[in-house]
């Protein structure tokens, strides 16, 4: 007797739990299946009158949110040290440190006597030479026959070669005088009045930061987004809460075999001066991308061939191969021909085959588009009707 009654007692605790766990299909009327698959949380998939229980969810066509993120390092757009290209010594310096210079603008004065004496000297011998051309010139057109056509043709050489030598005693003079070679901010110097500088001294370093340089590197899947002209959004450290507005200047033409990086230069306007050469840059690049179909990341299944969705189309099921272009939390853009408002399975999948009938449940979650809602209201002949609305 009491083995008899441990069996029972066994036998209700089991029906109790079939009963917590499942419901009781004979109360609702549904098949033991159905209802396993309406209860919260448990799996969607099964069957129910021939067809697979799924849910779905619309396909969105709409452009993805790509970002390139780097670290570059700026430079300027020129910067030149400028050197002596003669020898003398420093009688005048016309700049201070961090002033700004134009191009041409003297920088210093070496002594120039001797160079000043040399173009006295030939400009007195140019005179001479000319003076000798013209007096032939007179004479022959007298034709008196003192001056032969040599003698004239030695005099215009004379001229000439007067003239030559002029020019070089008026340049070696010019150097005399130190010039930037370019517009730019100046740095420093040690150079001091009274110093003698050899050729070849360096004087001063002449930066043009009017506009700022970066190079970053981004990775080759970047290569077939970037652009000349893109817009590149930057910002550093040495000026917290500051954005600027660059451009992709160029980029290299080919990927680097070791880091799988492709060289990127963008230029960014400094005209304010607030940004220095040398300062370390983040750089974000957003390029535009076309619209592709946007699905819901457990929508995809992978075989032999690749990632497919599967596609419903008039009560079944269909599977469309895909190609995954970007992922962003728990959504996939796809390169597919999927139609936008095309409903895509995202639970059931696992027992689909081609061209097999389903039975669409409602989804307990909201894609980002809006919910979708469906009704599964009996008709008259006891076959569930669905529609499908966003």
């Amino acid at each position: 007797m009491k083995q008899f009654l441990s069996i029972l007692i066994g036998a209700a605790i089991v029906a109790a739990a079939w009963v917590a766990t499942f419901g009781n299909p004979l109360e609702t009327g549904q098949p033991a299946e159905v209802a396993r698959a309406s209860q919260p949380g448990q799996p969607r998939a099964g069957r129910a009158g021939g067809g697979t229980m799924v849910t779905v969810a619309p396909v969105v066509v709409e452009p993805y949110n790509d970002v390139f993120r780097s670290v570059g390092t700026a430079r300027a757009k020129s910067s030149v040290t400028v050197e002596t290209e003669v020898s003398g010594q420093v009688t005048e310096i016309h700049f201070g440190p961090n002033q700004k210079i134009a191009a041409g603008a003297p920088l210093l004065s070496l002594d120039d006597e001797l160079e000043r004496i040399a173009v006295r000297a030939v400009e007195a011998s140019l005179a001479q030479a000319r003076a000798t051309q013209e007096r032939y010139e007179t004479l022959r057109q007298a034709n008196s026959g003192a001056i032969t056509a040599v003698s004239l043709t030695e005099a215009i050489t004379a001229v000439e070669i007067a003239e030559a030598e002029l020019a070089r005693a008026q340049y070696d003079l010019a150097q005399k005088t130190v010039r930037a070679p370019i517009s730019g901010i100046l740095g420093l110097t040690d150079v001091e009045q009274g110093d003698v500088l050899a050729t070849g001294a360096e004087v001063v370093t002449i930066t043009d930061q009017s506009a700022l340089t970066i190079e970053f590197g981004l990775p080759d899947r970047a290569a077939s987004a970037l652009e000349v002209g893109q817009p590149v959004r930057l910002s550093t450290g040495s000026l917290p809460g500051r954005v600027f507005e660059g451009l992709v200047a160029g980029y290299d033409g080919q990927i680097d075999s070791t880091t799988r990086t492709i060289k990127v230069r963008a230029r960014v306007d400094n005209a304010a001066g607030l940004m220095l050469p040398g300062m370390i840059f983040n750089a974000m690049l957003f390029p535009e991308n076309p619209p592709l179909p946007r699905v819901p990341a457990n929508a995809i299944t992978w075989g032999r061939d690749g990632a497919s969705v599967w596609l419903v189309e008039e009560g079944r099921a269909q599977r469309v191969g895909v190609a995954i272009r970007h992922r962003q939390n728990d959504m996939v853009w796809l390169d597919a021909a999927l139609a936008d408002g095309a409903l895509v399975v995202v639970e059931g999948v696992q027992k689909l085959r081609p061209g097999a009938e389903v039975v669409i449940l409602p989804s307990d979650t909201q894609d980002e588009s809006g919910p979708v809602a469906i009704d599964l209201s009996a008709d008259q002949g006891g076959q569930t009707g669905i529609k499908v609305t966003e």
